[in-house]
């Protein structure tokens, strides 16, 4: 019965494949999802939210159309059961933190971490590593970020504790709790159902 209860309706798939630049129409809404839970001063804060391509486990929505989506359905997309933490980070760390999207020994693995709404940037495929990422793209709202300013970041708690390798979130302060990642993805849909996928790119990858 649990499973079976109805969440909301969805304006077509989610899929959690990602386009070129790395970020994909699932990973977007997740993302969207958190940072809405958190966003709120009194529930963290948050300005950003980035989740791990690793925890999202399939698509959403089959086709074309509207379709209903039942928590089953999203507990299949979200099994894992991560609070949601939000921290602060300087411009300067959510740089080091996109930068480790990218391993030394395997640089053709990239986990691309999903942003929310308002936040894009662009990279290069054949830069060095530790310089992929263009400074000048990071932008919040349109703002480009600054390397000293202070930003309210939201990640699940698998990427708090530094999993995935991206250990520059260790360092985040000022740290608070928030719900679980698939009661924020739940709560979302609800609140803004019908939804349609978001197709535009938050992330682009430059020649």
């Amino acid at each position: 019965p649990l499973a079976e209860r109805e969440v909301g309706t969805l304006g077509g798939a989610f899929a959690r494949r990602a386009a070129d630049g790395g970020d994909s129409p699932l990973g977007r809404l997740i993302a969207d999802a958190h940072l809405a839970a958190t966003r709120a001063p009194e529930h963290g804060g948050a300005q950003i939210a980035f989740t791990n391509p690793g925890g999202i486990r399939g698509d959403l929505g089959r086709g074309e159309g509207a379709q209903r989506v039942n928590y089953g359905d999203l507990f299949s997309v979200q099994p894992f059961g991560n609070a949601l933490v939000v921290m602060t980070l300087t411009g300067a760390q959510i740089r080091t933190l996109l930068e480790s999207q990218w391993s030394r020994s395997n640089p053709d693995r990239v986990r691309f971490l999903q942003p929310s709404r308002g936040f894009s940037y662009a990279w290069r495929a054949q830069a060095a590593h530790g310089e992929r990422i263009d400074p000048s793209s990071l932008r919040l709202d349109g703002v480009p970020l600054a390397a000293a300013d202070r930003y309210r970041v939201t990640v699940n708690s698998f990427l708090a504790e530094g999993g995935d390798g991206f250990s520059v979130l260790r360092a985040g302060s000022d740290r608070s709790g928030g719900p679980l990642d698939l009661d924020a993805l739940t709560a979302f849909i609800r609140a803004q159902s019908p939804l349609a996928p978001d197709l535009a790119p938050r992330i682009t990858r430059l020649p």
